[in-house]
């Protein structure tokens, strides 16, 4: 029942309804040079105010269903709980309510949590490989597609003596075998950018993305942005 309305009751007078907004999000990733400067996970808040009980109601909380402690609130204080999501998946969690007389009622939901992925690199002539892993930490479904979009810019010379030149380069999707999964050749002349639009659909192992640097002599900056979409598998809301 807790993909439809949230609510479940036992045989003691304990009525457990879990009112919630929204059931999915993106996390966002920020890499500078290679390595991860930020990241913003999704904040996600279940309302157990509409929960009674015949004795009086002490605890509610969330579990994430893989042995991490939950997140609870007394119910005397608060009655919403917020967790916070960091990876990405198909997260199957708990939402519980637990009285004075050691009364608990459980429902379960299903969120879905994307994840986009910005790459920033400047002033290069070897670009460095943007690791892929689509698979979810939690050992469930992957990711139903893999969508990529990279930008190689040739900045236009400040001081053009002598001309700035395009640049000849070569995107790749690379798997665990070291093996070329789509590639696609490009030039980028001075004061212009090339762009690799592209999606890939096998989500069941590690990949790299890269951008090989074949011939030229002004360095290029790198701008990619990687998104992992998954089926909407997750509860709807249900306010």
């Amino acid at each position: 029942m807790g993909g439809c309305i949230g609510s479940t009751q036992d045989d003691n007078g304990l009525e457990l309804v879990v009112t919630y907004a929204s059931t999915n999000g993106t996390v966002m990733e920020s890499y500078e040079e290679g390595e991860l400067v930020s990241i913003s996970g999704v904040d996600l808040t279940f309302d157990f105010s509409q929960t009674s009980s015949d004795a009086v109601l002490e605890r509610f909380g969330v579990n994430f269903l893989d042995g991490t402690p939950g997140t609870t609130v007394e119910a005397n204080v608060e009655s919403q709980v917020t967790v916070e999501f960091l990876e990405h998946g198909l997260h199957e969690i708990a939402l519980f309510a637990l009285d004075e007389d050691g009364q608990q009622a459980i429902t379960t939901v299903v969120i879905r949590i994307e994840l986009r992925m910005d790459w920033m690199e400047s002033t290069t002539y070897e670009p460095l490989s943007m690791p892929l892993n689509s698979l979810p930490k939690n050992g469930g479904m992957p990711p139903a597609a893999i969508i990529i979009e990279s930008h190689v810019e040739n900045p236009e010379l400040i001081e053009n003596v002598g001309g700035g030149q395009g640049v000849e380069i070569t995107w790749g999707l690379i798997d665990d075998s070291n093996s070329a999964c789509q590639r696609q050749e490009g030039s980028v002349d001075e004061g212009q950018t090339a762009t690799w639009s592209t999606v890939h659909f096998n989500t069941y192992e590690a990949h790299e993305l890269t951008v090989l640097y074949e011939e030229g002599q002004d360095h290029v900056n790198i701008h990619q942005t990687v998104f992992l979409q998954y089926e909407a598998l997750e509860t709807l809301p249900n306010v």
